[in-house]
């Protein structure tokens, strides 16, 4: 872009917000009369952690958005320079000085920083304290959970291999264990035949071990030759929610709940005092909740139960959703979700309206993966490796759901095009994602439950 470019840009947004009366999500005004404003910095943060953003220096909200009366563009364009340094990592927006009905103002193009570099934070303040995040028309701080979360960002986060405390290999499922251990065998021969279940497990990370208190326990347990060679041994948490007996043993808030609401707003129950028509919480293994909650929300929609196969990638003309593009949400929604300890009270919500379904799960995107990026994928990245790859070698909900290309909502995207539907709605933060799901026509209603 040249100057012109830039010029023609801050037009526009200007013309906007004297439209609508106030600075918007995507662009802050400073009128910066005589030095620069001390929530500067601020506004650098919030834009660098969030999509990125403008900012124009030298104009007056207060007065309809008109340039500053004796606004001096060279010396606050320094100073804005000056305060781009006092950020961690430093800040490197694009500055310009563009004429604007008679005068000079200062436009700024602030970029979103990386996944690897955020948090931005202002350095004296430090991450938890300096950190924001870009609401509205205004920059708020962030929390400490969503700082934990942009700073898991800057390596490869192991919540789903951590160790179950109370948990012991006979919480695993035998059948499912040895469903996976035979298909493993079968598709990686290489890797695994002649090898011993229990080594398997290990190298899967279905199982790991606690630190051992001697080095002949440690023995013990490699050679497999004693009858207590699972001693020791703990399933992680991958492990229980693809192969456990019951996970919500030791994690009663690692469900999915899905309620259906009389209208097309919350308000209408939690305001009015209507009832919930539906209201129910699904347990087990992943494949299991995925499968449980589709069933129910299908009969819930009057769309019929879901079946596997071939039937269940299209829809009927009298069934508002597909049990396909269900099936994918949730699943999507079990396994990238985010499960760091500050998240394991937190489940999965699948809330029905009469126009619409929205899922919704703890944590945001994770890596490479952005809104902008999630529906035409050039790379893809998990927050949950191990588990996604322990679902991938079972089966998920009746079909192959989970695809190492992120190919998931193009999938979602082309059924939706050719039943002639709107696209699904994408909502990220650093905290959430929710995806929302429009009908194909007003929902019926069944009775309360």
């Amino acid at each position: 872009m040249d100057n012109d470019d830039y010029t023609a840009k801050m037009v526009e947004l200007i013309e906007l917000m004297r439209a609508i009366g106030n600075d918007t999500q995507q662009c802050e005004v400073k009128e910066c009369a005589r030095r620069i404003s001390t929530t500067i910095t601020d506004t650098l943060s919030a834009f660098s952690n969030g999509s990125g953003g403008y900012i124009i220096l030298g104009l007056s909200e207060k007065n309809g958005f008109t340039p500053v009366e004796g606004f001096n563009a060279r010396s606050m364009q320094e100073s804005l320079s000056q305060a781009c340094e006092k950020l961690t990592p430093v800040v490197r927006p694009v500055v310009v000085t563009c004429p604007f009905e008679g005068t000079n103002l200062v436009f700024a193009v602030v970029d979103e920083m990386l996944p690897r570099e955020k948090p931005c934070y202002y350095t004296e303040a430090g991450p938890y304290n300096g950190s924001y995040i870009r609401t509205g028309d205004g920059d708020r701080h962030l929390t400490a959970y969503e700082v934990d979360r942009l700073l898991e960002e800057q390596h490869q986060p192991e919540n789903d291999i951590a160790i179950v405390d109370g948990a012991i290999a006979e919480d695993l499922n035998p059948k499912l264990t040895e469903a996976l251990l035979a298909s493993e065998r079968r598709k990686h021969p290489r890797a695994f035949e002649g090898r011993e279940d229990i080594d398997m497990l290990l190298d899967l990370r279905v199982l790991r071990a606690k630190p051992p208190t001697d080095s002949a326990g440690r023995t013990a347990r490699r050679k497999g030759k004693s009858a207590n060679a699972l001693a020791g041994l703990c399933p992680t948490l991958a492990g229980l929610l693809a192969f456990g007996n019951y996970p919500q043993k030791f994690f009663p808030r690692l469900n999915v709940t899905a309620a259906m609401f009389p209208g097309i707003s919350r308000d209408e129950v939690f305001a009015s005092g209507k009832r919930l028509i539906h209201c129910e919480t699904f347990v087990g293994t992943i494949p299991a909740m995925v499968e449980d909650a589709v069933d129910a929300v299908m009969r819930w929609t009057r769309g019929g139960a879901a079946h596997d196969g071939a039937a269940s990638s299209s829809i009927t003309a009298s069934a508002p959703y597909s049990a396909a593009i269900l099936r994918e949400t949730v699943a999507n929604a079990l396994v990238h979700r985010d499960y760091s300890a500050d998240s394991l009270g937190t489940p999965v919500h699948v809330d029905v309206f009469t126009d619409r379904i929205e899922i919704t799960n703890p944590g945001g995107l994770f890596g490479a993966v952005t809104s902008r990026t999630l529906k035409r994928p050039i790379s893809t990245s998990t927050r949950n490796p191990f588990l996604f790859s322990l679902l991938r070698a079972t089966t998920l909900a009746g079909s192959a759901t989970l695809s190492d290309d992120g190919t998931g909502y193009e999938q979602i995207e082309a059924i939706l095009r050719n039943e002639h539907r709107p696209p699904v709605r994408i909502d990220n933060s650093i905290g959430s994602f929710r995806i929302t799901i429009p009908t194909a026509g007003r929902v019926v209603t069944g009775p309360s439950s």
